[in-house]
């Protein structure tokens, strides 16, 4: 039963709750805008910060349409609620990280609409870039950068230092990387922190170092780092000089120029831009030493490059030599820093076994780089090697014809029938009384291997006759089944992906895996995996494919057109290539396989 106490209860509530209501309904009356730094450099960041006396979200703001003349690097939001003698309010404010257009001049920013309450525009001042020293010493936070060059080849790799300065401590920030499209961007070593004086003032440093490497040639505007943080201000508003508050800063370095040159056109073979390259050989036997027919030897061969990554050296092999069986190993890649300079190897074991003697000659490499120093192309090989080979058994190698058919063209030296006769009785008995009794022990002799042999063939038809009974069907599935996997797989739906969109980057890479994983073996180089299928339509894509990616005519002139439009020629190229592997691959295991002894 509801008591008169209750009764009261609920009818406060209810007094409280239609008194609330056209607090809770009301829109916002006031929109306040207001931005940190004007004026401001062309291309430079800042921020705008929007003040809302309400709660509301920042779909209802709408920035990417109001503020579409800048571009929006960041944005971020707080809220906060205050009663005063009964009366509640509420605050929502938006600071954006804008970066401000290229022209310079002045640009204006709209009036913010919340509902029917707008903002107060805003006139901003862009500055040249030659007036940035001038209006750096009156920012928080400036970022000055440096490139090794601005005219590089594609594929050469150069360093980027970016140095941001702040003019307080920093609290908390985040240090955005710099841009170019179609281009490799990491970032080199750790970070460097010190302090520089400029005009008097003392600035906190924060040096960051990025290598980039272009991959496509052309005309192309490299796009500086960004900054967005915290950095602590002393509160004059507070009795403790301890106390800090924190201020929003941000700042962008300025757009460099860069050209991008292509592979000469003269150029032959892999394409290597480096600042060194070194070639070392090193073998376990000294070609002082003979060999032995059989004996296997190991050479180590070693590509060092300074100013390239581990994936760029490309892989060097012997030439097919007569009577001799070559097995290159897994190649091992790594890279180091010396100096403040990226060093990349390659390390490649080849095992070779001659199988006949005589001399041994292995050819030197030669590897064909380009000097980003000199401007000029170089050569790194190594010594030819020359072994001697003695062959294995008591007979030397001269002991041997040169051409087996001279043994069946040799005269007979055997007596003739007048001259056995003339040697007499006694001397007839004495040679064939050894020759009888030897005729008889090898005799003897074939005749037990003939039984043994005999023997192991009847125990071999044998248990090939029980294997046959048996379902076969099982081998013939599982590779029925990987070679299904094979263009199945979620690598191949990677591959389609990035052919069918006519992504050559993305192709490149995508092929790789695909490759390595269904060949069981690393392909580092997409022309390692053209001789591994030996298929000429899949060849000729292929080299299309890094031709539109890496060579001299893939200009940028239409940077927004891709220069590759093969991708589903490349894609059909593979899948032929792929099963005519499969299928020759099955042929040689059929003719491996020895037949049954006695066929039904």
């Amino acid at each position: 039963m509801v008591t008169s106490r209750q009764l009261l209860m609920l009818a406060s509530i209810l007094v409280v709750g239609l008194l609330s209501l056209p607090q809770a309904l009301a829109e916002p009356t006031e929109v306040i805008a207001s931005v940190d730094r004007n004026p401001v450099l062309a291309g430079q960041l800042f921020n705008l910060t929007v003040t809302v006396n309400d709660d509301i979200d920042q779909d209802e703001i709408n920035a990417e349409q109001q503020l579409n003349q800048f571009r929006i690097v960041n944005s971020r939001s707080s809220r906060s609620t205050r009663v005063i003698n009964g009366d509640m309010s509420r605050t929502t404010t938006f600071v954006f990280s804008l970066q401000a257009p290229q022209q310079v001049g002045t640009v204006t920013i709209p009036a913010l609409s919340v509902g029917d309450v707008s903002s107060q525009p805003i006139e901003l001042t862009l500055l040249a870039s030659d007036q940035a020293d001038a209006l750096s010493e009156s920012q928080p936070a400036f970022i000055r950068t440096s490139v090794e060059s601005t005219q590089v080849y594609v594929q050469q790799q150069f360093k980027l230092i970016s140095r941001l300065y702040l003019a307080a401590n920093l609290h908390s920030g985040n240090l955005i990387a710099p841009e170019l499209a179609d281009a490799e961007i990491t970032q080199f070593g750790q970070d460097q922190e010190n302090y520089e004086i400029i005009d008097g003032k003392r600035y906190q440093v924060y040096q960051r170092t990025y290598l980039i490497t272009p991959q496509r040639s052309g005309q192309f505007t490299l796009n500086g780092p960004m900054f967005e943080g915290l950095i602590s201000k002393d509160s004059g508003r507070s009795i403790f000089s301890s106390m800090s508050t924190t201020e929003p800063v941000t700042a962008s370095a300025e757009p460099i120029e860069l050209l991008v040159q292509p592979i000469p056109s003269s150029w032959q073979g892999d394409w290597l831009p480096a600042d060194l390259v070194t070639l070392t050989l090193e073998t376990d036997i000294d070609p002082a030493q003979q060999l032995q027919q059989g004996q296997p030897l190991t050479l180590t061969l070693r590509t060092t490059a300074m100013g390239v990554s581990p994936d760029q050296l490309p892989a060097l092999q012997l030439p097919d030599i007569a009577g001799v069986s070559i097995y290159p190993e897994t190649p091992q890649l790594n890279q180091a820093v010396r100096n403040g300079n990226l060093i990349a190897q390659r390390s490649q074991t080849i095992a070779i076994i001659p199988r006949q003697g005589g001399t041994l000659e292995l050819p030197s490499f030669r590897l064909p780089w380009f000097n980003t120093r000199t401007q000029q192309q170089q050569v790194a090989s190594t010594d030819q090697l020359t072994f001697s080979v003695a062959m294995n058994g008591s007979a030397t190698a001269n002991e041997y014809p040169s051409n087996p058919t001279d043994v069946s063209s040799a005269p007979s030296q055997a007596p003739s029938a007048p001259e056995m006769n003339q040697q007499g009785p006694a001397a007839s008995a004495q040679s064939s009384s050894p020759n009888n009794r030897l005729w008889y022990w090898l005799a003897a002799l074939f005749a037990a291997l003939w039984v043994i042999t005999l023997s192991l063939f009847a125990s071999y038809w044998r248990r090939q006759q029980r294997q046959s009974r048996q379902p076969q069907t099982n081998a013939t599935s599982t590779a029925s089944d990987s070679d299904r996997h094979a263009l199945s797989g979620a690598l191949w739906h990677q591959l389609q992906q990035a052919c069918q969109a006519n992504q050559a980057a993305a192709t490149n890479q995508a092929l790789r895996a695909w490759a390595n994983s269904i060949l069981g073996q690393p392909i580092h180089d997409l022309t390692e995996l053209s001789r591994h299928f030996a298929h000429p339509p899949l060849t000729s894509q292929i080299n299309h494919l890094l031709s539109c990616r890496f060579g001299h005519h893939s200009v940028a002139s239409a940077p927004d057109q891709p220069s590759w439009q093969e991708g589903k020629a490349l894609l059909r190229s593979l899948q032929a290539a792929y099963k005519n592997y499969v299928k020759s691959s099955k042929t040689k295991q059929q003719q491996n396989v020895l037949p049954a002894l006695y066929p039904q």
